[in-house]
């Protein structure tokens, strides 16, 4: 039986097969168009050309440039387990874990999915600062970890390991935007050395960052 389909529904039609083909190939030749020439600088005309389309479809699909971006990342999000689905479990099950150790592994693993999806995430950032409707989905990703974070923040003040009158939110922003400046400023470095240094730079901002958080 297909994944997550149930006795009660139908399953799609060779049209819909195509429907749902021709969207995933929109999405993945709009991603290398922005890619390579900047979102700004990518025409729908051109994404339509390159995919061999009337520049009408995309539009049946998308009604904006925009949201093939936001589409973009929802799918990301959802199909490739990126910072959502793998940092609420860890999370939620971290109970009694100290900070240092529940810390560690966010931070490995947010840099992780940053680096592997390097080329959607510096296209979504760029796209972000001219464009309010792909900042709105950036600010959004960004708050999504940030709240989560907080959680668990919160957890470990009320357990005494940090400080009562820690300001939750602004630590958790600071930390969850650390990670982002580093990824952002060292995404170019080879893959060697970018383990070598993403591992330093975890270890360092935990340290740094506890300093100013302990009870």
């Amino acid at each position: 039986m297909r994944e997550g389909y149930t006795p009660t529904e139908r399953p799609p039609t060779a049209r819909q097969r195509m429907a749902a083909a021709r969207r995933e190939q929109i999405l993945e030749t709009a991603l290398g168009l922005f890619a390579e020439s900047g979102f700004d600088a990518t025409s729908t005309r051109q994404i339509a050309k390159e995919v061999g389309i009337a520049e009408g479809l995309i539009f049946h699909y998308f009604p904006t440039k925009a949201s093939l971006l936001t589409a973009i990342l929802q799918d990301r999000l959802e199909g490739r387990r990126a910072f959502r689905t793998r940092l609420r479990p860890l999370l939620d099950d971290a109970g009694g874990k100290p900070a240092r150790e529940v810390l560690h592994a966010v931070a490995s693993g947010w840099l992780a999915t940053l680096r592997r999806d390097e080329e959607f995430i510096v296209v979504l950032f760029t796209a972000a600062q001219t464009n309010s409707e792909v900042r709105a989905a950036w600010q959004g990703l960004i708050r999504e970890g940030t709240e989560l974070l907080t959680s668990y923040l919160s957890s470990r003040a009320e357990a005494g390991e940090l400080r009562k009158d820690l300001p939750l939110e602004t630590a958790a922003t600071v930390f969850v935007s650390s990670l982002m400046i580093f990824f952002l400023t060292r995404r170019h470095l080879p893959e060697p050395e970018w383990k070598e240094r993403s591992e330093a730079y975890a270890r360092e901002l935990i340290s740094v960052w506890l300093e100013g958080s302990r009870a």
